[in-house]
């Protein structure tokens, strides 16, 4: 509360009562609310996540109005945090809050995952005035990441099926991992932590995608349960990692030939055997599984031989008798095990040599039977009269003979191993005129069957020689031929014609090759292109290219495989194995990598494996995907308001990833001024017009950067840049009176010290250009009549006035700033002084004191009180009385007309 009294010592006052009546009028200035807080926080510029109980801000809170309405009721946090994290206490070291300074503390944690952007909190401060006032100020609460977050992969278990087949450094499957963190904490690598031990598996650590290492073998092992660990990239001591499972089931494919367990067996079978007699089973196996595993046997001469095999047990028959006599003796057969696998059969021969035993399944048979002979009665004890001979088709049999019946008187004695039959007696002696003698031949088991002999026994004739036969009209024998010797001749020319053949036969048999031969022909590219332009927005899965390669070998060992060797270290391209189309797997970016040059191999599925590699390069073409990027994004610069048109302020700086015309900026100006523009081309922004604080003492000037140089189509990418300019103030205005000529009446007998006029100069500078100094430049004839105040331009008298000595006044007051160099104004102030009537009496106030009060920022002209004197002169002009403020109105605050009204 602010008390303003009008008083003057007591000595003037005695001296002055003779002709004035004086009273002291005390005001009490009422206050009113006029004026709302004002907040200034002073805040952290970041606070790290996960922060508890932390202050993060200090706030003052200013209310320029006094007593009850300049105290602060509350200050809350009204939008901005939904979840409560923040809470607004007064400062410990002012419990009463005297210096009205509130902590916003941390009340919960904090998490940068949950509001990546931060917390824009805004604050309301209320005032205890009537009626209570109320300000709004924002605040952004940045959260700094903490590494709090482990990686995640997409999955906790992964499974892929890999064909065996699969070449070295074959993509197989990307492990997806994220991290809920930011920069470093949110970058991972991954590695293989277990189940690798042979190294047969590596990954791209940053990539995530995991390949082949080595070939791949499922009959050696046909699963494999990897485990991946994701490891972030915080600073040591924070790191936070996690795993994954890749369960990796190995595929078999037709990639092992069946083996005979031997290559070549020997076995004999006995000759005479009937047909379909087992002769031995032979056995392959296959590593593979499944029906690549399946094996099938066949017999795979060229020339039709007496055997047979089951196709599913292996068990070799005879498909009819074999004659070791008449038939070879020796047989060499090709097996072939064959799997059932696709898209070819793989297969396998052995040799097989069966010898055929001789076996003692002939018996003996005479070359002539039934025969009749004259044998003369004086022949000679011991002359042959015929030689018998057995054939036996059994190679290497003894026939011996003997006698079976009709030599009971032993007259006859027959040679066990010739054959010939002998006379043993005289027979002069025997009484008969026939005899038949029955004659057998065996080789040791078998007898063939009995040849009888009759001999007509006829008188003494001449006798021939020893060693001739006997003539048939003197006693000789005429027999059957039965056609053994024949048909010997024929069995020995045709076991000797097909035994020579099987002398030939192991050439014609041992170098025969399997049915599609061994692996002779290495790969070869018929269609390779020399070079891949490809735009980096293409879509995952498009396929870029088909490599073309042909193998004239046959089956597996012309089966291609095709594979990417090397030179795609960002694991977004793969090449299918089977048809060898390229196709893009992962997003290219031509401002990470603008050139691979992969190598492409082509492999066979022969043993041994051969393969052929060439080198493909391949080029990233630019799209525009990168929009200008502003080296700062923000800037406050200061110019002066008498700053020239073309006066460079700043040169904004903006780059773009992309090439070419993608990369071609022009700069804009899209803020709505025409004080300032930007140079298109080099971003210069420069003052553009006559600049005036006055007007407009800050611009935010947004600068757009469009790439594509600037091209209005729908690819054209832009960033924007706000530059602050703020305007700095020069002493350009002078000070402005409202009027050039000020009139005013006084009356001559007015107290020295009243005010007589207020004449108040405008100036809009700012500092010491808009501070005003008054001065009275002229009066005619006395300077010292007036004065006035040089900080408020009040003019009071300052001597007392006499109109029979001067009328009227004119002054020439002067309004001058302080700014450097300083400029001023005149205005003309006019005063005309009034005659008074001497009088007797003094006029009375009725009290010597009055009490008034008045709300503050109260419109100029406000009534504040009405005051009454009475003057005891009789009426007319000596009883007219006139008001005016002697002191204690402070720089003019008051005025008082002649009716008392204050």
């Amino acid at each position: 509360m602010t008390w303003l009294f009008l008083d003057k010592t007591e000595d003037r006052f005695l001296k002055e009562v003779e002709n004035r009546a004086l009273a002291k009028l005390k005001i009490k200035v009422k206050q009113i609310n006029l004026y709302g807080p004002e907040i200034y926080v002073q805040s952290l510029p970041d606070i790290v996540e996960q922060s508890y109980a932390d202050i993060y801000a200090i706030v003052r809170v200013v209310d320029k109005d006094s007593g009850i309405h300049g105290e602060i009721a509350s200050l809350d946090i009204v939008d901005g945090d939904p979840d409560g994290h923040f809470r607004i206490v007064p400062t410990k070291s002012d419990p009463a809050n005297k210096k009205k300074e509130y902590n916003i503390v941390v009340l919960k944690l904090l998490d940068r995952e949950i509001a990546p952007l931060g917390y824009n909190l805004t604050l309301r401060a209320v005032d205890k005035g009537t009626p209570p006032r109320e300000t709004y100020k924002s605040t952004h609460v940045h959260l700094v990441d903490l590494n709090d977050n482990k990686p995640v992969f997409d999955r906790e278990i992964y499974e892929v099926d890999v064909p065996e087949t699969t070449p070295v450094n074959t993509p197989i499957i990307r492990l997806k991992v994220s991290d809920a963190d930011d920069g470093k904490n949110a970058q991972v690598f991954l590695e293989i932590v277990g189940g690798n031990e042979g190294g047969e598996f590596n990954i791209n650590p940053e990539t995530g995608m995991l390949y082949t290492a080595v070939t791949l073998d499922a009959e050696d092992k046909a699963f494999y349960t990897l485990t991946v660990s994701a490891i972030d990239q915080g600073n040591a001591g924070t790191r936070k990692q996690s795993a994954a499972k890749v369960k990796i089931n190995i595929v078999d494919t037709n990639d092992n030939d069946p083996l005979f367990d031997s290559p070549e067996m020997e076995v004999s079978i006995n000759e005479n055997e009937p047909a379909g007699t087992s002769v031995i089973k032979v056995t392959a196996k296959d590593k593979d599984s499944g029906e690549n595993a399946y094996i099938s046997y066949s017999i795979a001469n060229l020339k039709p031989v007496p055997f047979e095999i089951d196709h599913f047990s292996g068990v070799i028959k005879t498909t009819q008798i074999l004659d070791y006599e008449s038939m070879r003796r020796e047989y060499i057969l090709r097996v072939r095990a064959s799997d059932w696998g696709l898209p070819y059969r793989r297969q396998t021969e052995m040799q097989l040599k069966i010898k055929l035993v001789d076996v003692n399944d002939n018996r003996p048979q005479f070359e002539k039977v039934d025969c009749l002979g004259h044998v003369p009665r004086n022949l000679p004890i011991g002359r042959e009269i015929i030689t018998l001979s057995a054939i036996d088709f059994d190679a290497g049999n003894i026939i011996s003979y003997r006698i079976v019946s009709g030599n009971e008187d032993g007259c006859f004695s027959l040679d066990l191993t010739s054959g010939v039959l002998s006379i043993a007696c005289d027979l002069t002696d025997v009484r008969v005129n026939e005899r038949e003698v029955n004659v057998t031949a065996t080789d040791g088991s078998h007898f063939s069957d009995v040849v009888r002999i009759r001999i007509n026994l006829v008188s003494a004739r001449r006798i021939p020689e020893p060693g001739r036969p006997l003539e048939n009209d003197s006693g000789g024998f005429e027999c059957k031929d039965t056609g053994v010797a024949r048909r010997l001749t024929e069995v020995l020319a045709a076991a000797e014609k097909n035994n020579l053949r099987t002398q030939s036969y192991q050439e014609e048999f041992a170098m025969m090759p399997s049915r599609y031969g061994e692996n002779v022909h290495v790969p070869e590219f018929f269609s390779f292109p020399i070079e891949l332009l490809v735009n980096e927005s293409v879509p995952l899965r498009s396929t870029l290219t088909k490599i073309i390669a042909r193998d004239r070998d046959l089956g597996y060992n012309g089966k291609l495989v095709f594979g990417i060797s090397s030179g795609d270290s960002d694991s977004v391209f793969r090449i299918d194995p089977d048809s060898g189309e390229l196709k893009v797997v992962g997003y290219l970016d031509r401002e990470r990598t603008s050139e691979y040059t992969l190598n492409i191999t082509v492999y066979d599925l022969g043993k041994p494996q051969k393969s052929a590699s060439k080198m493909l390069p391949i080029t990233i073409l630019d799209v525009n995907d990168n929009p200008p990027k502003f080296e700062k994004s923000l800037a406050s610069f200061r110019v002066t308001e008498n700053a020239l048109n073309g006066t460079i302020i700043f040169k904004v700086n903006a780059t773009d990833l992309d090439l070419g015309d993608n990369a071609k900026i022009v700069y804009s100006l899209t803020t709505d001024t025409q004080d300032f523009a930007v140079d298109p081309v080099n971003g210069a922004v420069y003052v553009s017009a006559q600049l005036d604080r006055e007007r407009q003492d800050l611009y935010e000037l947004k600068i757009r950067a469009s790439d594509c140089g600037g091209r209005n189509d729908m690819f054209t990418l832009h960033a924007d840049a706000l530059v602050r300019v703020t305007i700095d103030d020069v002493n350009d205005n002078a000070p402005n009176f409202a009027l050039p000529t000020y009139s005013v009446k006084v009356r001559e007998d007015i107290p020295v010290g009243t005010v007589v006029a207020i004449l108040s100069a405008s100036d809009p500078d700012l500092g010491q250009g808009g501070v005003v100094r008054y001065s009275i430049v002229s009066e005619t004839e006395a300077d010292d009549v007036f004065a006035i105040d040089r900080l408020t331009g009040t003019i009071r008298v300052a001597k007392t006035l006499d109109f029979e000595k001067r009328q009227v006044h004119s002054l020439v007051v002067q309004a001058k700033d302080n700014g450097s160099p300083s400029l001023l104004s005149e205005a003309t102030l006019i005063v005309e002084i009034s005659d008074v009537n001497e009088n007797m009496n003094a006029p009375v106030f009725g009290d010597f004191v009055y009490q008034a009060t008045v709300k503050e920022n109260q419109p100029i002209g406000t009534l504040v009180l009405t005051l009454k004197a009475t003057d005891g002169d009789p009426p007319g002009m000596n009883s007219k009385i006139s008001y005016s403020v002697r002191e204690g109105d402070g720089l003019g605050f008051f005025t008082i007309d002649n009716e008392g009204k204050l």
